[in-house]
């Protein structure tokens, strides 16, 4: 099965998935900027708010709500795999995708050696890479 990835360059697609993970507030805050709303009358009788076009703004909550949804399925997808892939997830989800915490303060609160720490990060990273569902993630060498 491993020979199936040995054809992608691992830095390349690891780095493509740090950013691809980093970007779930980004995705979350777009998703809470685009809520469907309906403007309310006013006591004068004129609709507050701009006006919009219903259908494009409810594609629009809809891809930004899948997207952040997305990286939240990839994490708890990693977890549910059991062992290490357990800290795998841990890792990703302070790192880069809730917390956004140092590599000092999640290495300590896991107790894990900075070495290994690092070895954890890049093959959680590498492992996210390989399911993220976007084309372009994995990089070809």
């Amino acid at each position: 099965m491993n020979r199936i990835f040995e054809k992608y360059n691992r830095k390349k697609s690891c780095d493509n998935a740090r950013k691809w993970l980093s970007e779930y507030w980004d995705w979350r805050d777009e998703a809470k900027r685009k809520k469907i709303t309906i403007g309310s009358s006013s006591f004068d009788g004129q609709l507050k708010g701009k006006p919009f076009a219903p259908d494009a703004r409810m594609i629009d909550w809809t891809n930004a709500q899948s997207e952040w949804k997305e990286r939240k399925e990839v994490i708890e997808y990693i977890a549910s795999k059991g062992d290490k892939h357990e800290l795998y997830a841990l890792i990703l989800d302070n790192r880069f995708v809730h917390h956004h915490r140092s590599v000092t303060e999640v290495r300590m609160k896991l107790g894990l050696a900075e070495r290994t720490f690092y070895d954890y990060q890049n093959n959680a990273l590498y492992e996210a890479a390989r399911i993220i569902p976007v084309k372009g993630i994995l990089v070809e060498k």
